[in-house]
């Protein structure tokens, strides 16, 4: 078996260590990681679904977890959890969550469970790696909206696409929430009834095309759009306190030498 080693001269993507000693991993190894967690939780029923930065691996790059998502239903259906009466205001969500971590515990893996979470110290050869498995509901469609193919060199996150998609959907009257799907917004500015959470037709009702792949990232969308509003989209999108780019060798911004050969290469 290899072992992923650590990343040398590189700056792996940030991500909440919650165990001393996992390490970074190159995201060639990503399957194999996530093999381990298969293992374990097969014999439950249980599937946990790539999303975030190893949705599509690439050699190379590096990221300090593998983040899966895990069909809630399916952890209530299987674990059967229970509610504890000893803990104020539980609930069955919060129930099989905690099951979820007592049943990787009993496969022989150290386990912490944090709000929607459970975080789990995978080994692999003679290190370790951690891997949060978000158990939420209405995965098969929830995880795309988090399975992101940003292009080599871009500035961009998984959290500028969303901050991205909130705006669009706030300038053409939605709510768009990354767990549920695009909401009717009330005239109070809250969710009102659902409008899609179809990937496909979330980018109909944001984009005017219905093509899923071109809200995979900052530049798909903003290929996607005419020139004038792309700029203004991008202009608004980074006055937002919680826009944060990450500092590469080569800049993407819009008009970019490398945000041309983006846009180019899609539509060759």
């Amino acid at each position: 078996m290899n072992t992923p080693a650590a990343p040398t001269n590189t700056t792996a993507q940030k991500g909440s260590k919650i165990f001393p000693d996992t390490e970074p991993f190159d995201q060639k190894y990503t399957d194999e990681i996530k093999s381990v967690v298969d293992k374990a939780l097969a014999p439950a029923g249980l599937v946990g679904v790539k999303v975030g930065s190893s949705f599509k691996p690439k050699s190379g790059k590096f990221s300090s977890d593998l983040d899966l998502q895990v069909e809630l239903a399916d952890v209530i259906e299987k674990l059967k959890p229970k509610i504890d009466p000893t803990i104020k205001n539980d609930k069955i969500e919060s129930a099989a969550r905690r099951a979820l971590k007592d049943y990787m515990e009993k496969k022989g893996f150290q386990a912490v469970q944090k709000g929607v979470n459970v975080f789990v110290r995978v080994p692999l050869g003679d290190k370790f790696y951690q891997t949060d498995l978000e158990t939420i509901y209405k995965v098969a469609k929830v995880s795309r909206y988090h399975q992101h193919d940003i292009p080599d060199n871009s500035p961009y996150k998984g959290v500028n696409k969303q901050l991205m998609m909130a705006i669009l959907a706030k300038q053409k009257g939605y709510v768009w929430s990354a767990w549920e799907g695009l909401f009717q917004r009330t005239p109070e500015n809250k969710k009102g009834p659902l409008v899609a959470d179809d990937w496909d037709e979330i980018a109909e009702k944001l984009l005017g095309t219905k093509v899923g792949k071109n809200l995979d990232s900052v530049e798909a969308i903003l290929g996607a759009l005419p020139k004038d509003q792309a700029t203004a989209l991008l202009a608004k999108a980074k006055e937002d306190p919680n826009w944060k780019e990450k500092i590469t060798q080569e800049s993407f911004h819009l008009g970019s030498p490398v945000w041309f050969r983006y846009i180019m290469g899609r539509f060759s």
